[in-house]
């Protein structure tokens, strides 16, 4: 029996498999010879270029969350901690720092709605009340597709002389990142969503004010020091995940080559075209317009039935997206569209959306 094909827009992961082809043939390069060496070495450089920042880079082979968990257990157990929770992932940094941490506390704002200037003021003072020394927040809140202003938390970070701790898991590879302006201390990424390379390398660019403080030792794989250690010797931790580096490298390279302002303008005209079309089909996209990622987009549904419009996508049409994390989860239908899509698929995408509306009689508020 032959397997079905399906059109992945999960937000899961980006299913870029044609582009990991071309590095199968590699040869698996021995961690100590100098050839592994000089490909961490590009990899991390070729991070710190695209990050915009001179801090250290920490390759992990770990999922997302491996890493975020990595980076805030390693804080001392008396650190003070302040989390934005807007969302899904908002809430699982709480969870990592609480089960970490002994004094931890969200800052709460309403599902969806970004962390933006309109709560600064608030936040200072939240964060004075507990005496925070360390701040944590998603850059991309990945449950609502809502992007925070991470520029401002920098910002209050450097007035609270505070540490400041950011999940950029989803970012990353979808909108422009600058670490060193925006004075962020921990920034933690992966590269199987926007950077399109397969699941396994996840990284931590950490400066030394962050790395002064997370000197806890609280686990023999994710060892912050001798993270640190092997990085400064362009060596890696443990099992390389060679795939994704080849493929990280390829990546980097294309988009330093097309720059990035023309490269990340693309991705957002490419996402508004595609919110236009299914827009004008009266399907209601949730969030800000001006705070939505190039990479992700949320539809909200009038009724509790997100698993029939998953079902009836992969049945009719191949296609498998997601459906709505947390509280609500049959209310919102979450699709990940990666820099690796092409127009006609986005074409394809929309005119399925549009067309299982109709089938199912307009079950998206108008």
């Amino acid at each position: 029996m032959t397997n079905p094909i399906y059109r992945n827009f999960s937000p899961g992961a980006a299913d870029a498999r044609s582009s990991w082809e071309q590095f199968l043939t590699k040869p698996y390069l021995y961690p100590r010879d100098a050839e592994f060496s000089s490909l961490i070495r590009d990899v991390s450089v070729g991070l710190q270029e695209f990050c915009q920042t001179d801090a250290n880079v920490l390759l992990l082979s770990t999922a997302g969350t491996g890493a975020v968990e990595c980076a805030i257990a390693a804080l001392p157990g008396d650190t003070k901690a302040v989390v934005v929770r807007n969302g899904y992932f908002g809430r699982r940094l709480f969870e990592v720092a609480r089960y970490h941490l002994r004094n931890v506390s969200a800052f709460e704002l309403p599902f969806g709605e970004p962390f933006s200037i309109i709560h600064s003021d608030k936040f200072v003072e939240f964060a004075n009340k507990q005496n925070a020394d360390v701040l944590i927040c998603t850059h991309l809140e990945t449950s609502s597709g809502v992007l925070n202003d991470i520029a401002l938390f920098g910002d209050v970070g450097k007035s609270l002389k505070a540490t400041t701790i950011v999940d950029g898991i989803s970012s990353i590879g979808s909108v422009e990142c600058r670490l060193k302006d925006w004075g962020i201390n921990c920034f933690i990424a992966s590269t199987y969503k926007s950077l399109l390379c397969p699941p396994g390398l996840s990284f931590i660019v950490a400066d030394s004010r962050f790395v002064a403080k997370a000197h806890r030792k609280w686990s023999y794989f994710f060892d912050m020091e001798r993270l640190i250690s092997v990085s400064m010797k362009s060596q890696y931790l443990w099992s390389p995940n060679l795939l994704a580096l080849h493929c990280l490298t390829q990546v980097l390279n294309d988009i330093n080559k097309e720059g990035q302002d023309e490269y990340f303008g693309k991705l957002q005209e490419k996402a508004l075209n595609f919110r236009n079309k299914i827009s004008q089909g009266d399907l209601k996209i949730f969030g800000n317009p001006a705070f939505l990622s190039p990479c992700f987009t949320i539809l909200q549904l009038a009724d509790n039935n997100a698993s029939n419009w998953l079902s009836f996508l992969k049945e009719n049409y191949g296609i498998v997206i997601g459906k709505g994390l947390g509280n609500d989860p049959e209310k919102y239908l979450r699709i990940g569209h990666y820099p690796n899509i092409a127009a006609e698929d986005f074409d394809f995408l929309a005119d399925a959306l549009l067309t299982v509306y109709r089938e199912l009689k307009g079950n998206i508020r108008a």
